[in-house]
Order: structure tokens, then sequence, then C-alpha cells
């Protein structure tokens, strides 16, 4: 554990020469995002997203900031400009007030994205995340035992029980106490010792199979682990299946540094101690109930009715039917995009523009949208018309830290992506359109209002709002990038990314909920970062080609988005940068013109 030493300059607006940190605030906050972005040398010029992060490690960064004793905030770490403008809001933890207790065990309100897993139907019990871990050498089965019982019984949400009445009725759910979940029950052991690693795969693949149709939610049994043992001195792999009601990507995360941690405690023969969690899921589901009827998300509605009229570009003639396609592994595929090409896309892109990854990849999939329909004439309005996945931690609901609470917290909502009238013939041939594309997605993404929050209380939770939206036009695919994942062979407890990086699995009958689906992730490699995207599709709607098709169109607009970046006068501001919000695109472009001619 890194140790944060008081300086004798401690005032956080202290002035400082070059890039060099020099208060407390500025040094602990350096070194946090080095060590969660794996880079070296950063320096308080240096800015949180120009280095490549993103939300979701934003609120690894806000965890980390809190256990080494300071407040900072996802939206903080997201808009300031560099290390010292973040270092200037840090706040330290003894200044606040004393937590109020949080007790997680009890009912559970059915949250937004529950009811939506409720109404897709199908399989209720298999309906799981997995990741696949790096377990050190001198692990033994009684010792993982004690780790995973450690989890289980610091995390509420990993004692969930599910009751669903035979009736339709709404859904019923618990915590359970802490001890009640037996992590024995819970770990199976495969002998892999002796065999090559390069021969495991089919076999994990098989075992998390095994374990997935384990699960039990409605006994309290949200867990399964699958150790494969490769013996006293070689390192094995740790399968990790998780319902999905208690997981989510973010999760993964929590539950991998638990693990790293609970193993240092019992290599040194210590009771294992985890961090506390300062909000507890259950908590978090009160909130949501409470906040579905403000008049803040009231306010709302008319502009999600909005998004989701009728006219946007369709997929294929035949209108999808509920239920009848169903999730298959046959019918996806995974491509990756290099790193000399992920790594401008994660920093040198978004840095241009002032916008966030989601803002970039959603303009190369808009781009690619519209080729792709135009080929078909399916076109319709001209407008893409998405469900977007967040991780839906966000602070505008309730000031809270949940950078520690393990639990399913996305929020799924619709956006509208229009890219105008404009000619966009010069995207192939990485035109200008290419980065006007990036400032029309990223004003439409910031007009969503707090990423989308709220629309699933309104979906979901408030009968009244439900029953419009319901009714309202719905996204026939939706896209998520789960952000980015270290894939380190040298770490002990990191992802093998090969695996999988924490993807839905289903298991069998669980009906398609759109006509496409995207998951995208970055995976951290030794030799750079690589965007990997997961599509799968409905076999009624489209076709196999036609998905193909699709991802190549998305990766071919990303790369001429990098080759645009390269190009003199490449990136600019929009208007929500701006105080004089007034101004045009046109009237701020004329502006920056005027001002490089200086």
């Amino acid at each position: 554990m890194r140790e944060y030493v008081d300086s004798p300059i401690d005032d956080a607006s202290s002035r400082v020469v070059g890039g060099t940190p020099v208060t407390r605030h500025q040094r602990v906050l350096c070194q946090l995002v080095a060590d969660v972005l794996g880079v070296s040398g950063v320096g308080i010029g240096d800015g949180f997203v120009a280095l490549g992060g993103d939300s979701i490690i934003a609120m690894q960064l806000v965890g980390r900031a809190r256990k080494a004793g300071l407040r900072i905030t996802v939206g903080d770490v997201l808009t300031r400009r560099d290390m010292e403008a973040l270092a200037q809001t840090a706040t330290p933890l003894d200044q606040e007030p004393a937590p109020v207790a949080d007790n997680g065990v009890g009912p559970v309100v059915t949250t937004p994205i529950m009811h939506w897993f409720r109404e897709r139907g199908g399989a209720v019990d298999t309906y799981n995340q997995f990741a696949v871990l790096r377990t050190p050498s001198g692990l033994t089965e009684p010792r993982l035992v004690s780790m995973v019982q450690a989890l289980l019984d610091h995390h509420d949400i990993l004692r969930l029980r599910l009751s669903v009445p035979g009736d339709g009725a709404d859904w019923s759910l618990e915590t359970l106490p802490a001890g009640a979940v037996d992590a024995a029950s819970a770990v199976r052991r495969i002998d892999v010792a002796g065999g090559p690693e390069q021969d495991w795969a089919g076999l994990v693949r098989q075992e998390s199979d095994v374990a997935r149709d384990r699960l039990r939610p409605g006994e309290g049994n949200v867990l399964q682990a699958v150790w494969f043992d490769a013996g006293p001195d070689r390192r094995g792999v740790l399968a990790l299946v998780v319902h999905h009601l208690a997981v989510d990507s973010l999760s993964w995360r929590i539950l991998a540094a638990d693990l790293a941690s609970a193993w240092q405690a019992v290599e040194q023969g210590a009771a294992i101690t985890l961090d506390p969690v300062p909000t507890s899921f259950r908590r978090w589901s009160h909130i949501l109930a409470e906040q579905a009827h403000t008049q803040t998300a009231i306010a709302e509605l008319p502009g999600w009715l909005d998004r989701l009229r009728p006219g946007s570009g369709r997929f294929g003639d035949p209108v999808r039917v509920p239920g009848q396609d169903v999730e298959s592994r046959d019918r996806s595929f995974t491509e990756s995009l290099p790193a000399e090409f992920t790594e401008a896309l994660l920093t040198t892109v978004p840095s241009l523009f002032n916008a966030g990854i989601n803002d970039v990849l959603l303009a190369g999939l808009a781009l690619a949208l519209g080729d792709w329909h135009r080929g078909r004439g399916t076109v319709g309005d001209g407008t893409a018309l998405l469900h977007l996945e967040g991780h839906g931690r966000e602070e505008a609901l309730a000031e809270v830290d949940l950078s520690r609470t393990v639990g399913w917290f996305t929020s799924l909502f619709p956006i509208r992506l229009d890219l105008g009238e404009a000619d966009r013939t010069d995207a192939h041939a990485v035109g200008a359109e290419v980065g006007n594309a990036v400032k029309r997605v990223k004003e439409q993404v910031r007009g969503v209002p707090d990423k989308g929050v709220r629309y699933g209380l309104l979906r979901y939770l408030n009968p009244e709002t439900g029953e419009l939206l319901e009714e309202a036009a719905q996204p026939e695919f939706v896209f998520n990038y789960l952000g980015r994942f270290e894939a380190s062979d040298d770490a002990d407890w990191s992802v093998v990314a090969e695996y999988g990086t924490g993807l839905d699995d289903t298991g069998s009958g669980m009906p398609m909920a759109h006509s496409i689906e995207v998951n995208a992730a970055t995976v951290d490699r030794t030799d750079g970062p690589v965007l990997r995207a997961t599509w799968t599709w409905a076999d009624s709607v489209v076709s196999e080609a036609d998905t193909r098709e699709l991802a190549d169109g998305w990766f071919r607009m990303l790369r001429a988005l990098v080759a645009h970046a390269r190009e003199p006068g490449a990136g600019g501001l929009t208007p929500s940068d701006l105080t004089l919000s007034s101004l045009s695109q046109h009237e701020i472009e004329e502006i920056e013109s005027d001002l490089r001619a200086f």
C-alpha cells in the first residue's frame, strides 16, 4: 500500500513551477491518476481525459482518493482541465460530517434496470456476468474459500435473494444478513496441473457454463467461483460467475481489488479486512424510488418523448417480434481495433474536441449508421435512435459515494443522433466532416440531462410517466462502452482478457431486447490499448453479413477520425464548452479561425 505523507506546503492553491506537483493534494492525485491509468510522470498540467481517462475509471479514482483522505467528485475529475485544477477542488475528508449509518440488509427496491430485465422475459436464474482472473501460485482451496467468504459477507448484494411471484406481479428482492451464504458451497476446484495453459480455454468456458446453471437467486445464491488449479508452483485462473442482478462493469473492478487485498492478508496470516462500503445498494435503490416522483425528474418527460418520436432509420423491413430472437453465442462476433488507432481515440481525439471517449465512439457510429442505412434505403428521417448504457452511478441523484458499492447500477436511456444534411462523402477521405460529426454528437450527448439517469426512473418507477414512455417508439440498437480494463498477465487478480471482460451471458432462452447490440471495451495490453467490440444481432431482422458490414464501417470511421486528428486545425470547441453558450457552432469556428491566423 502506497503511503502519502503531508508536506509543509499543503495549500491546494499554492503556486507551482512547471509540471511538478508541490502540494499534498497535487502529489496524491497525480500519483493516483498514474496508478489507475497505468502511466508514469503525471504532472499538474496533465488532464485526466487527455491521458485516456473515462467516467468508469473516474469512479475508481474517486474511491482511491477517498482512501487517501481526499474528497473529489466524478464531475470534477472529468471536467477540470488539469491536475492542478482538480487538486483545487479536493477537500480533506476530516472536514466532512460523519457518514450516516447505512444498513444494507433487508428489502431492496426493484431498480429501473431490474424492471427492464423482468420485462424481457425468459430464464431468470442464468442471467449473469462472468470474469476470469489470474490467480497466484500458492493459492489453496481453503484460502480461496476464506477470501470468497469475505466478499460475500462484505458486499450485501452478493447475498441477494429474489422472489418471483407466479401471477406476474412485481419482483421482491432482499439482501440476507452477513454469514447467510456459505462460500464453501460456492467454490469449485478444477485440477489443470500438468496441462498447458493454451488448452484451458474450452474447459474454462465449459465449467463457467456449469457454474452459471448452479445460480439460484431465489435461494440467495448469486455467486459461483471456479478455480482452475495449476499446481502449487504455477499460477492458475479463477472464473467468477455472478448473477447480473448483483454485478456490473465497475463492480468487477471492486471485486478484483478486494480479492487482491484479501490475498495480501492471507499471505501475511492476518485477518481479512476490506475497505468500507460507504453506501449500500439497498440505500441506493430507495433513493431511486424517491427521485422518480420529483419535479426535476418529471420536467424531463417532454424531452424523452421527443427523442422517442418515430421516423429514425429502421433495421430491416420486418419488425422485430419480442421474444422471437434469443441470445446466442452463434450470433455474435468480436472485432478489435489495433493499438495504433485506439491510443489516439482515447487521448488525442477527445482532447482536441474537449470531448469524452463516448462522444468519439458515437460519432463514428453515427457516420457508419448513416452510410449503412443509405445503402439499404432505410434511412428514415436521417437520424439514428439508440439506447445507450451508462454506469448509472450519477451524483446528480444524490451526494453519496458509490465507488465501493457492488451491484447492478446500469442506466439505459434513448438518444437520437442527428448529423444534419451536410455532405458526408468526404468522411471516407478523412475530411473535416468527421470532426463536425464529433462536435454535433458531443452536443447531443451533453444535451441529455445528467447522463440519462432519470429516464429509467420515469419509465419504470413512476406509473404516470411510465405509461407514456412505454407507448413511444423504442430503439432497436443498443451501444455500451464498458471502459478500460488492464490485462496484464504479470498481475495477480487481474482480468485475463482473452476470456472476456465482464460481458453479459444469458444462458439459453433469453429474448433479445434489440435488433443489434454492441458491447465495447478497451483492453490495456503491454503493447498498448486495444478496443474490442462484441456485436450480437437478431436473425429475424438483420443478417450476419449486414452486421459485419456495419461493424467494419464503424471501425473505418474511427480510423478516419484518428487520421483527421493529425490534420492542422483539427478539433475545436462547441457551444456547451463556453459560458457564452448563445454562440453558434459556426460563430465559434469563425473565431477559432481568426485566432489561428495570428
